[in-house]
């Protein structure tokens, strides 16, 4: 959408042009491409008329304006068809009945919005330039034109990282991302561009700013997208967005599933066509009514295998168990079979009501949806030895709270004592159990700084060989030695660090986040990567492809 903003006034008659003084100023200092300054000086009724017809679509005008307000105040309204009656006494300081002219241009045929930014005069007396309490009020009304403007047309996505492509992609895909950590990314040819992150797409403005900027992407240039990528969870804003943009524009959607995303972005950063992968973090969609988050997997363009993850638990209460660590917890000795000692309850002030309530959601699967993420085992384990805390303020502060506690450690990290896991196959599968890890630690204990250092960096160390372990099984399916490590676990840097030797020292290469975040504002690429690098075989307007793991 381009806007134009039009300047008009006299230069002869004091404060009449402060709105050729403010659209001056704007065309020189405003970075606004889309947005087409003009300057219209002692025009009257019809010459605005005429040349309203010639502009492509809405337009702010600008003018000095009697309005009965106090001199230097601004006032910006819309001139609509219902409204032009009630401004046809408003009349331009230099003459022009403001609501004459533009009905004239409706009768016409001037179809678009049309919006006056009027400036309230100091002094109308014939004399050249502004007065001086106007010029010192300029900076004030020139900030407040722009915030207006920003309004109606937000400013363009911003590029943060460009990622260029060892391969090009085979067709142009603009990826809406996710919704927590959303960032928008388009890939044309040889390069990605991600753009700057947007917030959660929660939030009713970040969510109109998400829809401004997917808009002037679909109408862009050379590179206007064939097909727009969305996460697998069809509730996700941004999911229900890039159908309804397709629907409009007649493109076709393909669905990425989250963890298969974050692989390809970190392929796609190095430049690798096929790799295991393993990605780490909260909980992610898994399309198996199961949310997954501790996954390994076979990815190619186009193509996502599972072959091993963690082991389900049930979370009691949805989200309310990932604000609660403790929820996850019991959940935990529930599923491994542990009783729930009631000194532990009496520390954390847990009613019995509250207890029986949990057990029996996790017992049922009532409102207790089965994770398999690596951040919940975090967050149980933090629980486990009494530092997190019992609601948390931040996304990963409980795992946070466990790198802290595991880095006061003193002494040889590498020697500490293991924790106990297990492996099993279910349908090709490889499943990791950390039952046994609950079994150990069974009831309510008080914990030393020394001891809670030790058994956190004990966890750490675990966790590196549980994925080590993992990589051995992928390596035996698929042959490969390559692996790529995305997702927000992998911010942690003794499980980043602690791989990656492990890995090398086995002869792996192993492929990290250079240029962009190992967490969510990467979806964006990796769906980016996934639909753009791969032949998909869509037909008809708006059809939607998944891509999500076989296994």
């Amino acid at each position: 959408m381009i806007l134009t903003v039009v300047g008009l006034g006299s230069r002869s008659a004091g404060d009449d042009a402060v709105g050729l003084a403010l659209v001056e100023t704007l065309s020189k200092t405003a970075d606004r491409p889309q947005v087409v300054p003009l300057l219209w000086e002692d025009a009257d009724a019809l010459t605005l008329a005429h040349d309203l017809l010639q502009l492509p679509g809405p337009v702010i005008i600008v003018d000095c304006a009697e309005m009965g307000m106090e001199a230097g105040s601004w006032r910006f309204l819309p001139l609509e068809h219902d409204l032009l009656a009630d401004h046809r006494g408003m009349i331009s300081t230099h003459g022009l009945g403001m609501a004459a002219a533009i009905a004239m241009a409706r009768e016409l045929g001037y179809d678009h919005p049309i919006y006056l930014f009027g400036v309230q005069p100091f002094d109308l007396a014939i004399s050249p330039g502004l007065t001086p309490p106007m010029r010192q009020r300029l900076p004030a009304i020139q900030q407040g034109l722009c915030q207006t403007i920003d309004h109606l047309i937000p400013p363009i996505p911003l590029i943060q990282t460009r990622i260029p492509l060892a391969i090009p992609l085979k067709r142009s895909v603009l990826a809406m991302g996710i919704e927590s950590k959303n960032a928008l990314a388009l890939g044309c040819t040889d390069e990605i561009l991600l753009f700057q992150p947007l917030g959660d797409a929660a939030d009713p403005l970040a969510r109109t700013v998400l829809e401004d900027h997917a808009r002037w992407l679909l109408d862009g240039g050379d590179a206007v997208p064939q097909i727009i990528g969305v996460d697998l969870h069809p509730d996700l804003f941004p999911s229900v967005l890039g159908h309804r943009l397709a629907q409009e524009r007649g493109l076709a959607v393909v669905a990425v599933q989250h963890h298969v995303a974050h692989a390809a972005a970190c392929m796609a950063e190095h430049g690798l066509q096929e790799s295991l992968a393993l990605v780490f973090d909260g909980m992610g969609w898994g399309g198996d009514a199961t949310l997954w988050g501790a996954e390994l997997l076979h990815v190619r363009p186009g193509h996502g295998l599972r072959l091993g993850t963690f082991a389900p638990v049930p979370l009691p209460g949805g989200d309310a168990a990932v604000k609660n660590p403790y929820r996850q917890l019991l959940a935990r000795w529930l599923d491994a079979g542990v009783a729930i000692d009631p000194a532990w309850c009496a520390t954390l002030g847990l009613s019995a009501t509250e207890v029986q309530l949990w057990t029996h959601q996790c017992r049922h699967g009532l409102h207790a949806p089965l994770s398999h993420a690596a951040g919940r085992l975090f967050d149980a384990c933090a629980a486990l030895l009494g530092i997190a805390p019992s609601a948390i303020t931040g996304e990963g502060e409980p795992a946070m709270l466990l790198e802290a506690a595991a880095k006061r450690f003193v002494g040889d990290g590498s020697q500490v004592e293991r924790l106990p896991f297990s492996l099993r196959q279910e349908n090709d599968l490889l499943l990791v159990d950390w039952r046994d890890l609950f079994r150990q630690f069974p009831g309510d204990r008080r914990w030393t700084q020394d001891e809670t250092a030790y058994w956190a960096m004990a966890f750490h160390h675990t966790m590196v060989d549980a994925m080590v372990q993992m990589v051995h099984h992928g390596h035996e399916c698929t042959g490969l030695r390559s692996v790529v490590c995305s997702g927000g676990v992998f911010m942690n840097e003794l499980v980043a660090v602690g791989l990656r030797v492990k890995l090398e020292q086995e002869g792996y290469r192993v492929f990290q986040h250079q240029r962009i975040p190992p967490g969510d504002l990467s979806i964006a690429v990796g769906q980016t990567w996934m639909i753009g690098g791969e032949k998909l075989y869509v037909s008809g307007c708006a059809d939607e492809t998944h891509i999500r793991p076989g296994g």
